[in-house]
């Protein structure tokens, strides 16, 4: 099998922009409001979780260490956290708490796969 270091890394860097997005972007809109434009549009959401879980997907189906529980047991909540987080605004659900619990955990269990060696 190929090694997925790579997308390890992309999936935990996407996971992390996601965090970044939601606690950031929004404060830094306070100074520059262009921003606040940025941190609006529904195209970023929907582009960085559909990056995140394409990441994780490959990484998925190429490393069968990424189908051990140690992986999938923080991964797969964090995907779905995510992913939950496009749907939660028009639900009267505030996006931010499931967008950065899902992808700290996302990248928690990538970067652990990094380090891990698996």
């Amino acid at each position: 099998m190929r090694s997925t270091k790579n997308y390890d890394r992309a999936a935990a860097f996407l996971s992390l922009s996601c965090v970044v997005h939601c606690l950031a972007l929004p404060v830094a809109a306070v100074a520059l409001p262009f921003l606040g434009a940025v941190a609006e549009a529904e195209w970023i959401h929907w582009l960085l979780t559909g990056f995140a879980i394409l990441a994780s997907a490959i990484v998925m189906a190429r490393s069968s260490a990424a189908r051990s529980r140690s992986f999938l047991l923080p991964a797969i909540p964090g995907l779905v956290l995510i992913a939950g987080a496009l749907v939660a605004e028009p639900l009267g659900i505030d996006e931010t708490p499931p967008t950065v619990v899902g992808g700290l955990l996302l990248a928690f269990a990538h970067i652990r796969r990094l380090y891990r060696g698996g």
